[in-house]
């Protein structure tokens, strides 16, 4: 039977033939096993990978404008980047839990497998405050924002990626380790006369009348060959003064005045 094309509501006429339909379902059938692998395979690269329970890694503090902000980074046993952590001084509680969440969300994606290149290309150059002159961190002296900070920084040190650091690798300076051994070494003091004066807490006008007195009684000390016994009172946390009374080395501030601890008499007040 002929019919006109579109003049019935189920098109009789159909113009592929058994062979090319069987074709069709064959490459349905081909295109349906593509997919299937293509969401094993998917699902086999999104499986998450866990750090070790004991790891590698490195705190990097700095300042934003003032700000100070620390990075502490997780590593794999091979080096390779696996989680951040975030802190910031005297932010608020909001903020500081958007950023623990954010820093979370960061490591478990470096975890199930997305490159640090793509958070990089995200987050770089995003602009917020803080923002200004990075001081702390030898290769960043600028920033856009925190953001950009903590990517630049992971950009330098687990990939190389000089053109976001502003000094180059030639231009850093090595610090020698002379230096903090030597410091370890030095004495906590320079002489006994400085820890002798950072006995008593004095302002400008008593400090000179203790002084002079001090003087005093050192060089009435060295004419009776006491110069030992007045150091000795003086470590002990005495004035080393000479008490008028009972002849000791035992005086005390007590107020203005002063005041011995062996018979309780004063230099003239109470």
């Amino acid at each position: 039977a002929l019919y006109r094309d579109g003049s019935k509501l189920s098109q009789p006429l159909n113009s592929i033939s058994e062979e090319e339909l069987e074709a069709l379902i064959d490459d349905k059938e081909k295109n349906d096993i593509i997919k299937i692998a293509e969401k094993i395979i998917h699902r086999y690269i999104a499986k998450r990978r866990r750090l070790p329970d004991r790891r590698t890694g490195y705190t990097q503090k700095a300042k934003i404008n003032g700000q100070s902000v620390y990075i502490r980074t997780g590593e794999y046993d091979n080096g390779q980047l696996g989680e951040i952590f975030i802190d910031m001084h005297r932010e608020g509680a909001a903020f500081r839990s958007l950023l623990n969440c954010f820093a979370i969300s960061i490591s478990l994606g470096l975890q199930h497998g997305v490159p640090l290149e793509e958070f990089i290309d995200a987050f770089v150059f995003t602009r917020f405050e803080p923002s200004g002159i990075v001081t702390g961190n030898e290769k960043i002296k600028m920033a856009t924002s925190v953001i950009d900070y903590i990517f630049r920084e992971l950009a330098v040190t687990y990939l190389g990626r000089y053109d976001l650091a502003h000094v180059e690798p030639d231009e850093l300076s090595q610090k020698p380790t002379s230096s903090i051994v030597k410091k370890l070494v030095e004495p906590e003091f320079v002489s006994e006369e400085v820890v002798s004066e950072r006995l008593v807490t004095l302002d400008k006008e008593k400090a000179s009348s203790y002084n002079a007195s001090l003087s005093a009684s050192l060089h009435k000390a060295d004419d009776n060959g006491q110069t030992t016994k007045i150091r000795q009172a003086i470590e002990k946390g005495y004035t080393g003064d000479i008490c008028t009374e009972c002849q000791s080395l035992t005086m005390v501030r007590n107020g203005t005045c002063l005041k011995c601890m062996t018979c309780g008499s004063t230099s003239g007040c109470s």
